[in-house]
Formats: C-alpha cells, structure tokens, sequence
C-alpha cells in the first residue's frame, strides 16, 4: 500500500538530500494524479511541503486550485508576505527575487523559497556551484537564464539572509539551490 503518506515521506527524503547536497539532482518517482502543466516532481514537492499553515503564490490558476485542494494552504495577497513561490521559468518575475521575504537576522528562515519548473535539469546554461555540501565545485547545467540567478545572488548576498531555489523539470527531477551556495556562470 503506498498512500499519500508514504509518498511524501519518500519526497522528503529525497528533498533533504537535494538540500544538503547542492547540484545533486533526484528523480521523483512517485505517482499523483496531476492536472496541470507542472511537473509531478513540482506538484508533489509543494504536497510534501505545504501545509494549511503555509501562504504561496503562483501564476498558473490551475496549479493554485491544486495546491490549494491537496494542501490546504493559504494563497497569499502580497509578495512580501508569501512562503513559496510557484512559477514555469517562463513566467518568472523580477519581483518574486525583489519584493519577497528574504528573513531578517533574528529570523533568518523566514524567507520566500521559489519553486521553478523548467524544461530540463540536464541541459542548458552551465554554472559552478560552491559552498556547504559541496566538496571543492558542482557544475549544473540548467534550463535557467543567468540573469534570474543573478537576481537569486543579489538577494543571498547578505548571509543569512537571502531566498532559496527549488528545481524541477519534465522529467521529474528534482534539485535545490540554497542561499548559502555560490552560484557563477560558467
């Protein structure tokens, strides 16, 4: 029997060890009914995350109502007050880098962590990663314009503050970014 439960203690696992090991990509094998255009590994990263506690925003009103439904959580009215962040890397915006909570020292987690789902993890723009859980450099090859991770280092600039980045792709695969990891273009 393999519920609901068990699926996304099975993603859990699989995002703490994308987190502590950036670059590394997992692939989510778990099966969700999924009725939008998403990735099933975005779809099920949010059910693993979310709870009726969380706030998120997204620009897809077929991923909000999914969200919505399978989670409980909040849809939140403002930018600056949202906990995630659900968007296609053709629909990023500027703002969700710019306008987002980004802690404060005293609470340095009390940050906007950005779900992007794009074409490919495999593929694209190569870029060298460093820093905790990496041993001298990552190289990633991702589907993500420099210029969005530009804005992702400019508001990770200030350590401990700063905002985190979750990847996925077509293929359900899935990858993190935390704010304490360098990220340069290759």
């Amino acid at each position: 029997m393999n519920t609901i439960v068990h699926k996304t203690q099975t993603v859990y696992r699989q995002l703490i060890n994308v987190s502590s090991r950036p670059g590394h990509i997992e692939t989510v094998e778990e099966e969700l009914s999924n009725y939008t255009d998403f990735s099933k590994a975005n779809l099920l990263t949010c059910v693993t995350l979310f709870d009726n506690e969380i706030t998120y925003m997204t620009t897809n009103e077929v991923m909000e109502k999914e969200v919505k439904v399978l989670t409980g959580a909040r849809k939140a009215h403002d930018l600056s007050t949202t906990d995630y962040i659900i968007s296609k890397r053709s629909d990023l915006k500027e703002e969700f880098f710019t306008q987002t909570k980004h802690g404060v020292l005293a609470s340095p987690e009390k940050s906007v962590t950005i779900l992007i789902d794009l074409d490919s993890l495999n593929e694209g723009q190569t870029y060298q990663l460093t820093g905790p859980g990496i041993k001298d450099t990552q190289t990633i090859n991702i589907d993500l314009d420099p210029s969005w991770i530009e804005l992702r280092n400019q508001a990770c600039q200030e350590f401990p503050l700063g905002l985190d980045l979750i990847l996925t792709d077509k293929h359900n695969q899935l990858m993190m970014i935390p704010r304490t990891t360098k990220v340069e273009v290759k």
